[in-house]
């Protein structure tokens, strides 16, 4: 059974625009009809009971009770778990779904729509010993950063190694990885006791285990630009 999820951020709006573009059937609605009885009489020139038959065409009979009639119209939609399941699908078939930074690598295609599901550390500068100022900053900003950056730190090591597979590593430590996500879609910030309070004083804003869900775009040869439908805690 796959683990469930514990998202922090769903962009709701996005994917219901990506699934209309698949499937006009968003919404299922549901048309529910009860009766009720009680004792009474029911006056005027048409009885109750004839009334109902003639606007519900109901096969009602009543004698010395009164009858009510309630009609509720229900409208249930997808989870966004199966919504973002079903574009998933779609993806697979049609354009192209990035599952790790290699994939990013590799198979980033030029002329397609490319999009990411994957799970991979973060880093973020969303972390400081004053809660309150930071979560003051990142509402005047509108969204927390993440990224993923390159590694830089053995940049002259192991010089003599020029086999394939060193160039390839090279290759893959050098891609950046940037992911915008805005305030209003996440969970509450809240407190210093929130959920994500927790979650970066725990880390420090480093090597945050997220999921995503998203649209990926390359601005260089190196830096890559993820646009999140969906992030969760891995």
């Amino acid at each position: 059974m796959e683990q469930l999820k514990n998202y922090i951020y769903i962009d709701m709006v996005g994917i219901d625009s990506l699934l209309s573009q698949i499937t006009p059937e968003l919404v299922e609605t549901s048309h529910i009809q009860t009766t009720s009885r009680k004792t009474g009489n029911a006056n005027g020139s048409i009885g109750f009971s004839e009334l109902v038959k003639k606007i519900f065409k109901a096969d009602v009979s009543v004698s010395g009770e009164m009858e009510s009639v309630q009609v509720i119209d229900r409208t249930t939609t997808q989870p966004y778990e199966a919504k973002i399941l079903q574009i998933v699908q779609y993806i697979e078939k049609h354009e192209v779904v990035l599952k790790d930074r290699a994939e990013i690598l590799k198979n980033y295609q030029d002329d397609k729509q490319n999009f990411v599901l994957f799970t991979m550390p973060f880093d973020t500068d969303f972390y400081h010993n004053d809660w309150f100022e930071t979560v003051d900053l990142a509402n005047q900003f509108g969204y927390i950063q993440f990224y993923k950056g390159g590694d830089s730190t053995n940049k002259f090591k192991d010089t003599y190694q020029y086999h394939d597979s060193y160039y390839k590593t090279m290759a893959l430590e050098r891609i950046k990885l940037t992911m915008n996500l805005s305030i209003k879609k996440m969970e509450p910030l809240g407190g210093m006791t929130s959920h994500l309070a927790m979650l970066f004083r725990v880390t420090e804003g480093i090597n945050i285990r997220l999921g995503v869900f998203g649209h990926i775009f390359k601005l260089t040869e190196s830096v890559y630009q993820i646009k999140p439908y969906a992030v969760w805690r891995a």
